[in-house]
């Protein structure tokens, strides 16, 4: 096929009036009398005289035209015809890879949906009956999804994210919708928005005032007052409360936040003062098994100053479950060894007063460890308002450049030449997560 090659043959030609001007002298004499002419009705036959006249002569001239279009077009359409005649011998075969290929991808996409539908039937758990409707919505479905670029975090990462806001949306519409529940809920499931929830629970008000008699005056609820409350709980509980508040119709205003911000990431290393913290988990077989949650059973810290460690935190928890086996296989704690220790709730509030306003910096933190510390904090009490740094995200930025296989902390830890004597234990993976950042930060 690459040494085809398609032979053409053209010759240049000369097409042109050799009596040009002459016509043209001759056409503009002869035309000078139409100028400015003017008929009356005694000239109507001379009128229609000229007018064909003039037609024949027009159309003589645009006859010869064509016909010497269609003999200089000739060859050129013999040409075109032969080409879309080669054209037509590839479009088959073409048209047909073409429609396999279209249904290969639609294939892929299938099951790329079974594989999205199967993963939120697993995580939809806390949404219960509802769980159908929220996924048919079309305002819960993102085609990015179904791209064979995205990767399966990305979207396991906003279903999850998806879920926990409508299970929390949806507890607020059942304890404080009142008599318009089941018309919020059916709002709330098209649209997946408080807001537009709200409005639509205002116009629902507006509508009964307007056709309901008005109560007396004296009417018990109709008396406005007011309360000062200090609540505490975690960010997503006050959110839930706010929307309730919202969905009853009560007027509040928030006069202090004491809740936690969010923990801002540092993305160079160029700090010398820090704590080092990995931890532990009981692993889990999923909800969809009818598991708890993963939970804490270790933490392990060291805090560095200056670039020396100056001291260091390790405790075990009790996680309040059964470890799995194979957390146990790659950790090496069973349930014996934390039994009779403290629970995550206690360790974290030591974990935090060992922290206290200091960095923390750890591998691949950002997207597992600060998770479970900041969830078992809430539990606890206590809040981390740190900065933090993941090497894990730092070092892939440098994988190729350095040719590394990969970024673990165990393989970076043997390319830097660091000592992990208990790999997978969070005491010795933070110990050795200081020796690797400081080795990426010469970096």
């Amino acid at each position: 096929m690459k040494d085809m090659e398609l032979i053409t043959r053209q010759e240049p030609g000369l097409v042109e009036f050799y009596n040009f001007e002459d016509l043209k002298t001759m056409l503009e004499a002869e035309l000078v009398r139409y100028q400015n002419i003017a008929y009356s009705e005694d000239d109507l036959k001379e009128a229609k005289a000229d007018q064909k006249k003039l037609k024949d002569l027009r159309k003589a001239i645009d006859d010869k035209r064509k016909e010497i279009k269609k003999i200089y077009m000739q060859p050129y359409e013999v040409v075109e015809a032969q080409t879309k005649e080669l054209i037509a011998l590839i479009d088959a075969p073409l048209k047909a890879i073409g429609t396999y290929l279209d249904s290969a991808q639609e294939a892929e996409k299938e099951q790329k949906r079974q594989e999205i539908r199967a993963f939120y039937d697993r995580e939809a758990t806390p949404l219960g009956e509802l769980a159908d409707a929220l996924f048919a919505s079309p305002s819960f479905w993102n085609p990015k999804w179904e791209l064979k670029s995205a990767k399966a975090k990305m979207w396991q990462d906003e279903i999850r994210e998806k879920i926990a806001q409508a299970a929390a949306d949806l507890s607020s519409l059942q304890s404080a919708g009142g008599e318009h529940t089941p018309a919020l809920i059916a709002k709330y499931l098209e649209c997946q928005d408080m807001e537009q929830v709200h409005q639509f629970r205002e116009s629902l008000t507006a509508a009964k005032e307007i056709s309901t008699t008005v109560e007396a005056a004296d009417e018990q609820d109709n008396v406005v007052g007011w309360q000062i409350m200090k609540i505490h709980g975690t960010r997503r509980q006050m959110q839930m409360l706010r929307d309730q508040l919202e969905i009853m119709g009560m007027e509040f205003e928030i006069l202090e936040d004491g809740m936690p911000g969010n923990l801002e990431e540092l993305t160079v290393p160029d700090f010398d003062s820090f704590v080092a913290f990995d931890i532990e988990t009981s692993g889990t077989f999923g909800a969809a098994k009818g598991d708890a949650p993963s939970e804490i059973t270790e933490i392990g810290a060291v805090k560095v100053e200056n670039g020396k460690i100056v001291s260091r935190f390790t405790s075990l928890c009790n996680p309040g479950r059964k470890i799995t086996p194979i957390a146990t296989r790659v950790t090496g704690i069973t349930d014996a060894m934390v039994l009779s220790e403290p629970p995550v709730e206690t360790v974290i509030r030591l974990f935090a007063e060992f922290v206290g306003d200091s960095i923390l910096v750890g591998h691949n933190i950002k997207s597992s460890d600060l998770h479970y510390i900041t969830t078992a904090a809430n539990r606890a009490g206590v809040a981390f308002e740190n900065k933090f740094f993941d090497t894990y995200l730092y070092a892939k930025t440098l994988k190729e450049q350095q040719g590394w296989e990969n970024v673990k902390l165990e393989y970076l830890s043997k390319v830097f030449g660091i000592t992990q004597n208990e790999a997978h234990r969070a005491w010795c993976d933070a110990e050795a997560n200081v020796g690797v950042y400081f080795k990426l930060k010469e970096l």
